[in-house]
C-alpha cells in the first residue's frame, strides 16, 4: 500500500513538474496591449485584410467585420465611416445597425446610435429587410438601452459609469423576458 502511493505521488509530481516546463499550447492573452512592433505588423495585416474584402466585394459579412474590429480596437469613427459609406442594402441590416449604433455610441452620439437601430428595426417589422427573430430581440434590447441612455442624458459613456449601470438595469426590466421554444 505505501509503495502504491508513493508511485502515485511520484507520478503526479513528474506530471506537474511536466506541465510546468511545456506549459499549454495556447499561448495567454495579455491584459494590456502589447506595444511590440510584430505585434502592430499582425494587427495591421489583419486590418489591411479586412479593408480590402471590403473594399472588392463589400457586403454584410465584410462590412460588418471591418467595422466590428475598428469599434473593437477603439476606432469608432472608422468603423462610421466604413458603414456610411456602403450601400443603403448594407446599412439596414440589422447586424450592421447594430455595429453602427455601438460606434456611434462610444463617438458620445446616444441619439442617433438609438435612430438607427430604430430604423433598422421599422425595416425588419415592415418586412423590408429580412431579419432573424434573435436579431430582432437584440435590437430591441439595444434600443431599449439606447433609450434610457438618452433620457438619462449621458452624453460620453465613459465620463459616468454608475449612470450607465443604472440605464442598463432599467433597460433589461423595460424589455424583459422573451420565450423561445
Amino acid at each position: 500500500m505505501r509503495s502504491a502511493l508513493f508511485v502515485c505521488n511520484a507520478f503526479v509530481l513528474t506530471a506537474v513538474a511536466w506541465f510546468g516546463f511545456v506549459g499549454p499550447e495556447t499561448p495567454s492573452k495579455s491584459l494590456l496591449p502589447n506595444s511590440s512592433k510584430t505585434a502592430k505588423a499582425t494587427q495591421s495585416v489583419e486590418f489591411s485584410a479586412l479593408e480590402e474584402r471590403a473594399a472588392l466585394a463589400p457586403s454584410v459579412d465584410s462590412v460588418s467585420k471591418l467595422a466590428s474590429a475598428y469599434v473593437d480596437h477603439g476606432q469608432p469613427g472608422l468603423a462610421c465611416a466604413v458603414i456610411e459609406r456602403s450601400d443603403r442594402a448594407i446599412q439596414g441590416d440589422l447586424a450592421v445597425a447594430d455595429i453602427h449604433a455601438r460606434a456611434l455610441f462610444h463617438r458620445g452620439q446616444p441619439r442617433q446610435a438609438l435612430a438607427v437601430v430604430e430604423d433598422a428595426l421599422t425595416a425588419c417589422e415592415n418586412g423590408s429587410i429580412a431579419c432573424k427573430a434573435w436579431q430582432t430581440t437584440k435590437a430591441r434590447g439595444q434600443a431599449a438601452f439606447l433609450h434610457e441612455v438618452v433620457v438619462a442624458g449621458i452624453e460620453d459613456p465613459m465620463a459616468d459609469p454608475s449612470a450607465l449601470r443604472s440605464a442598463y438595469e432599467r433597460s433589461t426590466h423595460r424589455v424583459g423576458m422573451v420565450a423561445m421554444r
